[in-house]
């Protein structure tokens, strides 16, 4: 605005000077009658109120018959009463019909004055005695217009660009269309030329030229139309090339502003609440901008497209009626639903209203729109749907690598950036014992409690399954160590499953993304190195360092290769005797699994078992101990010998209900007692999905097979569950059994063990016998079973079935006599 009124300043500042310049100024260059100047007021104020405008996109082309009387003024007016004339009549027809605000209209009287001086000051220097011929006077006359014109065109395209911005290509536009203005005044030259010859010509030639004028009118508003309507059927193609939701949406703005010439349009994606997206093509207006919210709450219900009328946006108690813009509003609707509402406001270009025309276009483009939108609005969904859980909401991997590459490829900071993984322990017996319904609530609980805990730029993802990731910023190692404690925290809180109180816990591996990052894949395995270590050694945090990922190449090389193994049997079994204390006889034996490698050597068992429970593959693995245990136990009863056989069962075993039918499918292979069978399971087995591990217990008791407790001492177990459990055995571990002799407190340990067992009503063995002392003195607690150094190695079967024909212990065998009866002792193979 201050720039408009300092330009208004400025041709005023050039047009007086060239007025009080002029020579003649009383004069006229051909006589007039008296009334001429109110004849030319009225004129001036005429053409204001006629003229007609050819919009295209923000431009507008003027076909005006002010160059009618400005060129008349010219000739038959003194410069005084014709500036005068110009003035009254231009303020007169803007006040009453236009009603500019004060700074417009003061700018459109300086521009008058400046056009005006101009035409007066270049006749004057061309004809200062008014002697010339009609012919030349009519063509300097007409120059002295057109030069004038254009010289006014520019000065008001300047002023728009004030507030439009573009200087320059608004000025260049106004130059190309100057040939309208040629138009304009070559029409004004022939009345002048006809008025000099007569004024009755110029008169009767007033009806010709309204004739024209209607039929220029006319033509220019259907063209005008017809260019309209091709713009707005072409809006659907220049809107439909992206997919994508905010292309599509800023697009459609900027479009619809500037088909319907607005000031601004504005599109609402969504309820009228807050998180609804809009999109602008510009700035609002004041008064617009203050309340919007407001205003979308008090459109939000429309369902036509409609004007809204400045008396409805009273929004701000500071607001005046007339203050405030002219709305169309139509809702965006594809017979499927709202999607959203799209609104212009404020007529741009030379218009002060909007009018049916405008309505009707709006609802086209809002048809048009429709299609796009929903497309759009899908394809987001698509894409989010693609990089995101259905369950929980969060990134899925695609997405968390995506950020992960994000994140490394960006300058770290002051604070260290760290990579998460969180991996939940016994998900699956939540899943198994309750369902994946019950699964499914635990994860959306375990991440919303997550997602409450991390920073506001930390990402958290789930990868797969109840594995989850977090890329946090954190000050430090001790700050990524307090971070997955706060993880490990949230997942033990209980969570109400189906009625039932549920504790998980977690397990997590930490790694800082390093400068030589280039993406997240390096620093995702890191992490699930990490984390797979606190898993395996129930340490729940573990920060990532190399001598992990040392051991992690040759564990996936160890996987492959037990595979083969166990395929193929290249495993190898071994049985350590058991010797029944009070008898000192050999009562039978423990199946244990070998595995010598062509390049790794032997392989402890403790390294490769935990590798099968980890992958799967010790259901093979339990499968392949008790048919190679039975058979063995079936080939000493043929040599005779009348013997039991105990094999370990694994955690992830004890959990599946198809356990028992192997186990009898075994049995029956073999030809073998049940009762010849002891199944060891370890004490913190039992803590593993009780219900199932139970009935598993329960069913494997049905069918005869003893049950025994391994590793007794070292869990957790509750002695009321031990209690109510159908075992018949109780196996000390032997870290306390092989240093009793000499630390007091393993001492105490096993002789309780003992009597607990006994009060138990089981039977106890200690493992790990080393020497003679140890035995006796397992002997004198009363401890029924022993095994070990002290009595055996483990031997292979055909060592086995030599060192019983060979050893000092006793076995039961065959009675020849009785061939349904067994002795202690036997005969000579």
């Amino acid at each position: 605005m201050t720039d408009v009124v300092l330009l208004s300043f400025a041709l005023l500042a050039v047009s007086l000077p060239v007025y009080w310049l002029l020579p003649n100024p009383g004069s006229t260059l051909r006589p007039s009658s008296d009334g001429f100047i109110v004849v030319l007021a009225v004129l001036f104020g005429t053409s204001l109120v006629t003229v007609f405008h050819v919009e295209y996109r923000r431009g507008a082309f003027s076909f005006s018959m002010s160059e009618v009387p400005l060129i008349l003024a010219a000739v038959f007016a003194a410069p005084g009463p014709g500036m005068l004339a110009r003035l009254a009549g231009s303020f007169v027809a803007l006040v009453l019909v236009r009603k500019p605000p004060p700074y417009k209209l003061f700018f459109n009287l300086s521009v008058f004055t400046f056009e005006i001086s101009i035409v007066y000051a270049i006749t004057r220097m061309m004809f200062g005695d008014g002697e010339d011929s009609d012919t030349v006077l009519v063509a300097g006359a007409a120059g002295a217009t057109l030069i004038a014109t254009i010289v006014g065109s520019v000065a008001i395209s300047v002023a728009i660009s004030r507030f439009e911005g573009d200087t320059i290509r608004r000025v260049g536009d106004e130059l190309k269309s100057a040939w309208v203005l040629l138009v304009n005044t070559a029409t004004a030259g022939v009345i002048l030329g006809l008025a000099l010859v007569a004024p009755l010509l110029a008169f009767l030639a007033i009806i010709p030229t309204a004739a024209l004028w209607v039929l220029i009118r006319r033509h220019g508003e259907i063209a005008q139309e017809l260019r309209d309507l091709d713009e707005i059927h072409g809006f659907a193609g220049r809107i439909g090339q992206s997919l994508d939701l905010t292309d599509i949406s800023r697009i459609a703005v900027l479009e619809a502003a500037r088909l319907l010439r607005a000031d601004v349009a504005i599109l609402r994606i969504g309820s009228s609440s807050p998180g609804a997206q809009q999109f602008s093509s510009g700035p609002l207006p004041q008064h617009l901008s203050a309340d919007v919210e407001a205003l979308w709450t008090h459109l939000g219900t429309e369902t036509e497209t409609r004007l809204i009328e400045s008396s409805e946006l009273l929004l701000a108690q500071s607001a005046e009626a007339d203050s405030l813009p002219e709305l169309i509003i139509s809702p965006i609707n594809d017979g499927s639903g709202l999607i959203g509402m799209l609104l212009i406001a404020g007529p741009g270009g030379v218009r002060r209203h909007f009018d049916d025309n405008e309505v009707s276009h709006l609802k086209n483009l809002s048809e048009q729109l429709a299609s796009s939108l929903r497309k759009g609005l899908l394809h987001r969904q698509m894409e989010f749907e693609a990089r995101h859980d259905n369950l929980t909401g969060l990134p899925n991997r695609a997405a968390f690598e995506s950020l992960g590459k994000q994140w490394t490829s960006k300058p770290a900071g002051d604070i260290n950036r760290y990579l998460l993984m969180l991996d939940l322990d016994r998900f699956k017996e939540v899943n198994d014992t309750l369902g994946h319904h019950a699964g499914d609530d635990l994860l959306i609980e375990f991440s919303r409690r997550i997602a409450a805990d991390i920073g506001s730029d930390d990402v958290l993802a789930r990868l797969a399954g109840d594995e989850f990731a977090i890329l946090a910023y954190c000050a430090d190692d001790e700050s990524a160590f307090d971070l997955a404690q706060r993880c490990i925290d949230n997942a033990s809180r209980p969570v109400v499953l189906d009625g039932l109180s549920v504790v998980v816990t977690a397990s997590v591996g930490i790694t800082a993304l390093l400068s030589t990052d280039v993406d997240a894949v390096a620093p995702m395995r890191r992490a699930d190195i990490a984390m797979y270590n606190a898993k395996s050694h129930y340490v729940g945090i573990e920060v990532y360092h190399e001598a992990l990922d040392r051991r992690a190449p040759a564990r996936l090389s160890m996987l492959g290769d037990l595979r083969q193994a166990i395929e193929f049997e290249h495993l190898g079994v071994e049985f350590q005797p058991k010797i029944d204390l009070a008898t000192g006889m050999i009562m039978g034996a423990e199946a244990l699994v070998r595995w010598t490698h062509p390049v790794r050597g032997i392989v402890p068992p403790t390294d490769f078992v935990r590798v099968a429970e980890e992958t799967g593959l010790i259901k093979q693995l339990t499968d392949l101990m008790l048919a190679r245990g039975l058979s063995t136990l079936r080939e000493f009863e043929n040599k005779g010998y009348h013997l039991g056989m105990s094999v370990n069962l694994s955690t992830h075993d004890l959990v599946d209900v198809k356990l028992p039918a192997r186990v009898s499918a075994h049995l029956e292979e073999n030809g073998v007692d049940p009762g010849a069978l002891t199944l060891e399971i370890t004490e913190s087995s039992l803590l593993i999905d009780g219900p199932r591990a139970r009935a598993t217990i329960d069913e494997l008791h049905a069918m005869g097979v003893r049950l025994s407790i391994d590793d007794f001492g070292t869990g957790y177990s509750s002695l009321s569950y031990l209690r109510r459990l159908p075992v018949r055995e109780l196996k000390i571990d032997q870290s306390f059994v092989t240093n009793m002799l000499v630390d007091d407190q393993d001492m105490v340990i096993v002789r309780s063990t003992i009597d607990l067992g006994h009060n138990l009503g089981l039977e106890v063995v200690a493992e790990g016998v080393e020497s003679d002392e140890v035995l006796a003195r397992l002997r004198s607690f009363g401890c029924d079973v022993a095994q070990g150094y002290c009595v055996s190695r483990p031997l292979t079967a055909e060592r086995f079935l030599a060192w019983l024909s060979s050893t000092a212990h006793p076995a039961r065998r065959l009675d020849p006599a009785h061939p349904e009866a067994w002795v202690a002792g036997g005969l000579d193979d």
